[in-house]
């Protein structure tokens, strides 16, 4: 009888070539053990359907993502509709899911020894159920259902996001922390009709997160209340404030003191609905896309079996 099979997809670009360099890391760490594995790299953006196909379902054990949050939005689907385990090697610049997992905050003294760790997890097979959430709206070729795993949503943190990729190769993570304080200055915010488990509010938001973990943006603890495997989505709101309040808002984000603020609130729901005008971008675990209104995130409960 056949082994089950681990399937790596590895995005070799992610993390500055982190990604790349540490495959044969784990195919010495797999062979040793005579497991039955198989690497799938992306060779650009947008290949999905490519590495799906490389995927033999029937055969697959376990999807692991050797990437950066990136990397896990774009294939957290694969393991949303398939019964497979769902594994994650981060390696890539900021890797903010993983900090809402058990041990995710773990120091590692090598990038040896971070690949040891989380592959020696996936030999091992243990696993917890945990939520990922579904974003359906129209991206101007028809509706279409996407998912993500972390956090999505749209506000000044899309143009934090824009700013701080080009400053991430030199600066790593603090980047997002430096494109924070440039848009404090410069961003405007548009008027957003939010329905929350069907109660509507209009109104001018700094910031929508729609949290399944807790982190985003190197580190930034954005939803403290959030977890990944509690059935509910935490949304995360920051409504309009004055620029000298905002920076001084910024700095508390990181250690998640942010919550102090009467212009930031929480709720628990299950679903979430955005009407705007034109077209938004909007951020899926570091992906940005662009949507047209309306648009519905839901949670989707026990969705993902994680490795951890």
């Amino acid at each position: 009888m056949a082994k089950r099979m681990i399937y790596f997809i590895v995005n070799p670009a992610s993390g500055s070539g982190r990604a790349a360099a540490v495959v044969p890391m784990i195919r010495k760490r797999l062979d040793a053990h005579n497991a039955a594995y198989e690497i799938v790299a992306t060779d650009k953006p947008d290949d999905f359907a490519r590495v799906s196909a490389s995927i033999d379902f029937d055969k697959a054990e376990t999807l692991a993502c050797v990437g950066g949050d990136g990397t896990v939005q774009e294939y957290i689907g694969l393991a949303v509709r398939h019964d497979v385990n769902f594994a994650i090697v981060p390696v890539g610049s900021g890797n903010d899911f993983i900090y809402s997992t058990p041990e995710g905050g773990c120091k590692f003294r090598s990038l040896e020894d971070r690949t040891a760790f989380y592959t020696d997890k996936i030999l091992r097979k243990k696993t917890i159920a945990t939520d990922a959430v579904a974003i359906k709206g129209n991206r101007g070729d028809g509706c279409v259902e996407q998912y993500f795993y972390n956090i999505g949503g749209t506000g000044i943190d899309i143009e934090v996001l824009k700013d701080a990729i080009p400053l991430k190769k030199f600066i790593g993570s603090t980047a997002y922390f430096v494109s924070l304080i440039k848009n404090a200055v410069t961003y405007r915010t548009e008027e957003i009709t939010l329905t929350v488990d069907g109660r509507s509010e209009t109104g001018h938001f700094l910031l929508l997160a729609v949290s399944n973990g807790a982190y985003y943006g190197g580190h930034l603890h954005i939803a403290p209340p959030a977890r990944i495997d509690d059935g509910l989505i935490t949304l995360c709101t920051v409504k309009k404030m004055a620029r000298p309040k905002l920076m001084a808002l910024f700095p508390a984000v990181k250690p998640g003191m942010h919550t102090k603020f009467k212009e930031v609130s929480f709720v628990d729901c299950t679903r979430v609905d955005l009407a705007f005008s034109g077209t938004r971008t909007i951020n899926l675990d570091g992906n940005l896309f662009d949507y047209e209104s309306p648009l519905t995130f839901e949670i989707l409960k026990n969705a993902v079996r994680l490795i951890v």
